[in-house]
């Protein structure tokens, strides 16, 4: 099983014209008549993101969705940002890079990811085209990501997540510049997909010197998978 084929578009959407207009469609929702709620989300270090949720839906179909993102340092807003998908739950960590920032990741739609430096505020956005569907919209069908953890020792990156709730799988990367990543990722899925038959669900597990530990469960049995940083690294450079 192959997570991404030869259809897949690795082009980041983040500030072109077509996925602004895509942004703008939805934005009308950000009315009263649409409020769906408000959550805030406690941060590391007196950061706390406060969400405001808007929806326009009926009993059978979602129109658009809409967050209203701020972040906060010591109750004060010092960044805010816009989301046209909420079904990803917000992160509730940061990550301390092995360059001595603070990143905290966050979801500007249901696919690619944002990181912004706490410390200095710059951001950086990645939506990818993704692979072809039939469905008319400019963002294809990629990675959800999930959860995040990242190896100072290394700077990779492994993101636990799924390719429209199947499969689960997690998807390792680099990470040495958050601001400025490759969003060329290798799927651990695919890496032992000759193993074990297909079906299984893949998940994070930690970090060694030498490599990664996955858990792997199917019908519900579960057992752990080391694969080394070796082989990591050469499914890298392919």
């Amino acid at each position: 099983m192959t997570t991404y084929d030869s259809r897949f578009d690795y082009t980041n959407l983040y500030g072109t014209e077509e996925y602004d207009e895509r942004v703008r469609y939805s934005s009308y929702v950000e009315d009263e008549k649409y409020f769906a709620g408000e959550e805030v989300v406690e941060l590391p270090d007196d950061f706390s993101l406060h969400i405001k949720k808007y929806i326009h839906k009926s009993e059978r179909e979602i129109y658009a969705r809409f967050l209203r993102c701020k972040l906060l340092k010591n109750k004060e807003v010092v960044y805010e940002y816009v989301s046209v998908d909420d079904q990803c739950r917000p992160f509730t960590r940061f990550i301390n890079h092995s360059n001595g920032h603070r990143y905290y990741p966050f979801h500007i739609d249901l696919y690619g990811i944002s990181y912004i430096d706490v410390d200095t505020l710059e951001v950086f956005n990645y939506i990818p085209r993704g692979q072809t569907n039939d469905m008319n919209l400019n963002v294809g069908e990629s990675f959800i990501i999930m959860d995040i953890h990242y190896d100072p020792n290394t700077n990779l990156v492994a993101y636990d997540g799924c390719l429209w709730a199947y499969p689960y799988d997690v998807m390792v990367g680099d990470l040495s510049d958050p601001l400025g990543f490759d969003p060329h990722l290798v799927s651990i899925y695919d890496i032992l997909d000759s193993k074990y038959e297909s079906g299984y669900y893949i998940g994070f597990d930690s970090w060694e010197s030498d490599g990664i530990v996955v858990e792997l469960e199917f019908d519900y049995e579960k057992e752990k998978e080391f694969i080394s940083m070796d082989v990591l690294l050469q499914k890298m450079k392919q």
